[in-house]
């Protein structure tokens, strides 16, 4: 994976007409300051407009008696979907529930008794439904995180400071994102390197995490949990 350093230096060599600092984090230079500050403009923009499988992460915790909220990661930016899971009862939660829905759990006394766990995500918390009456019952769930830099550390962090820090989205694509965005501060025209910067995000986005087989007819073979062999034994 590229560096803050590889990228910025890759970005402004491509350009061509400009400075190549020697280093970029924390250097008072105005192209390095520059460099730093719309790379990780970039870095955010990706991070918030898409599902990167390179940003999944699993969160667990476990059930309070008497407790319905639940706090989120702090780097949590959303949900991978029906990921939610109660694992020790082996049972899906149901939701994100609609406030109607909530309203109705809350308020009809057949709905208030249902076995299913319901949650819905109000003021920042993860609350669940019915209200947990056990200690210790885990829950898990996949979510997309805010953090797409692994620091010099190699901490989760939300943007780029140091030249050794690695973003965890394609080093490519964000070269040529710090390209198009560092020409239009610059007044320059930049509407070649913007389509080309478009083009590789569209493939980025395309091969993301592969994709799963979809029958549109018949399947070819039933699948079951018996084995190939061996039946009786």
């Amino acid at each position: 994976m590229a560096t803050l350093g590889e990228i910025a230096r890759a970005a402004l060599q491509e350009i061509g007409g400009f400075e190549v600092p020697a280093t970029f984090g924390g250097n008072l230079n105005l192209t390095a300051v520059r460099c730093v500050a719309l790379l990780n403009r970039e870095g955010r923009t990706l991070e918030m407009e898409n599902r990167w499988t390179e940003l999944i992460s699993t969160y667990t915790f476990t059930t309070v008696n008497g407790t319905a909220n639940y706090d989120l990661p702090s780097d949590f930016r959303a949900f991978a979907n029906m990921s939610q899971w109660d694992r020790t009862n082996s049972r899906p939660l149901v939701g994100p529930a609609a406030p109607f829905v909530w309203q109705w759990l809350k308020g009809d006394v057949t709905a208030g008794s249902t076995i299913d766990r319901w949650f819905r995500i109000q003021s920042g918390d993860l609350y669940i439904h019915p209200t947990p009456d056990v200690d210790g019952d885990t829950i898990a769930f996949d979510y997309y995180s805010k953090s797409w830099v692994s620091d010099a550390n190699g901490s989760d962090a939300t943007s780029c400071s140091n030249d050794n820090d690695t973003p965890k989205l394609d080093g490519d694509l964000l070269t040529l994102g710090l390209k198009w965005r560092f020409l239009q501060a610059q007044g320059m025209p930049f509407e070649a390197e913007y389509r080309e910067y478009e083009s590789m995000k569209s493939e980025c986005l395309s091969d993301n995490g592969g994709k799963p087989l979809i029958r549109l007819g018949p399947a070819s073979r039933v699948w079951t949990n018996l084995p190939d062999q061996g039946f009786g034994q």
